[in-house]
């Protein structure tokens, strides 16, 4: 009776269940596409920032912290607006720098970039002080009318971290990535292209006013490998086969060190440890040496057959003295007495049948055995795969850029304008 009662109770705790598992999951995967969305953007900004475009880094850092707000995207926020101050002289910069620098150590107590806000902030606040004191003493103009609010620009954003990478938009002019710039809103046909990767075509849609930050991850144009070798002989790379020579077409091949492996039975295998660059095409002209084994089958095999012929004649020498002694027998046998001369014949006969017989014999076997142990040889001639070697390496590929994120989430672009420090360090923790 208790375990009837219990089951409603086990059903609507396992309904209330699997109501929240689906209620949470969207929930879930909406943060997740935020933080993604998030980390673009940030990578966005970083790299505008980078090319001294510092109101289009602001927009993307706040898009950013809009997404997933956190003290080290103010921080970043605070950089740009100080930097875009040297650049058009707006008191506004200074002012906003300020207060994200205050609301910065107020978030972090301890650690992250607090010593360099100090340093922020004493440069900024002298600026500050001198600002409001120059408002303060000047003449106070008429009330003007109400400043009409700033528009935000439509900005696309586009970047990459294939070398080389180039895009075109809209059918317009080639373009090298980043990409930072304003556009019209509305939908945009881009395609973006590097060596050693596949084109990647697709279309985008801006908002008015908004950011949007794409960071494009190409897919890598496989290499291609020729092997020209023995017919027959199989292909092997990292352990698995490819195929047996002759191919019909060349083999395709991802991008980094491989180990090429031939083997064909007789054959000395082929080990090699060889590199391919992305799209590469390589042809590799490798011929196979016969085993020592090998040699050796084919000179029992040779010894075999010649010692199996020799036999056969032998054979047939023991055959003819044997039909010399049958003539000589037949005749005796009208006369009813043989000569001495006759005798003799028919003895030598004879004797010279029995012992191309016994010879014939001992070659035909001799050759068995040795043409036996050649067909071993020959079908035991599986020689193992050596250590593997090493090709002359080719030059390699210039490595990717290093992304301005990893998956830690905390970004950070590190000031290079302040007092003892001069250049430009970015620096991502996304």
């Amino acid at each position: 009776m208790k375990a009837h009662a219990l089951r409603p109770v086990l059903r609507a705790t396992q309904a209330a269940f699997l109501a929240a598992m689906m209620l949470g999951a969207p929930r879930a995967m909406a943060q997740e596409d935020a933080v993604v969305q998030a980390k673009n953007l940030f990578n966005a900004g970083a790299k505008a920032y980078e090319r001294a475009q510092y109101q289009a880094a602001i927009q993307a850092f706040e898009e950013a912290y809009r997404l997933s707000p956190r003290p080290g995207i103010r921080f970043s926020i605070a950089q740009a607006e100080r930097r875009q101050y040297y650049v058009d002289k707006q008191p506004e910069h200074v002012r906003k720098a300020l207060l994200l620098y205050q609301a910065y150590l107020a978030e972090v107590p301890q650690g992250g970039r607090r010593s360099d806000v100090v340093q922020a902030l004493a440069e900024l606040e002298p600026i500050a002080a001198r600002l409001d004191a120059a408002e303060a003493g000047a003449v106070a103009p008429p009330a003007p009318e109400a400043p009409a609010p700033v528009k935000r620009k439509t900005q696309l954003m586009i970047s990459a971290l294939a070398e080389g990478a180039v895009l075109w938009m809209d059918g317009g002019e080639m373009k090298d990535l980043p990409f930072i710039e304003e556009v019209t809103p509305g939908k945009h046909r881009i395609k973006v292209s590097a060596p050693g990767y596949f084109d990647d075509e697709r279309e985008v849609v801006t908002l008015e006013g908004a950011v949007v930050a794409l960071d494009v991850a190409m897919k890598e144009r496989p290499a291609r490998l020729e092997v020209s070798t023995d017919a027959r002989a199989d292909l092997s790379i990292d352990g698995r086969t490819v195929g047996q020579a002759p191919l019909v077409q060349p083999v395709e091949v991802p991008s980094g060190k491989h180990l090429l492996t031939i083997t064909r039975d007789g054959r000395k295998p082929f080990s090699r440890e060889i590199e391919l660059r992305r799209g590469q095409m390589l042809h590799l002209d490798i011929p196979l040496d016969r085993t020592p084994q090998r040699y050796v089958a084919y000179a029992f095999l040779g010894t075999g057959i010649a010692g199996m012929v020799a036999g056969g004649v032998f054979a047939g020498l023991a055959l003819y003295k044997q039909g010399v002694a049958a003539d000589i027998h037949d005749s005796a046998k009208d006369t009813k007495n043989l000569p001495s001369s006759e005798r003799t014949r028919y003895n030598d006969a004879l004797e010279q049948r029995d012992r191309w017989r016994q010879i014939g014999a001992i070659t035909a076997t001799s050759g068995v055995i040795m043409g036996g142990a050649g067909v071993l040889l020959y079908l035991m001639d599986n020689p193992s795969v050596p250590a593997p070697g090493r090709l002359e390496p080719e030059p390699k590929a210039p490595s990717p850029l290093p992304r301005y994120s990893d998956p830690s989430l905390e970004v950070s672009v590190v000031p290079s304008v302040g007092p003892g420090m001069g250049g430009a360090l970015v620096v991502g923790r996304f």
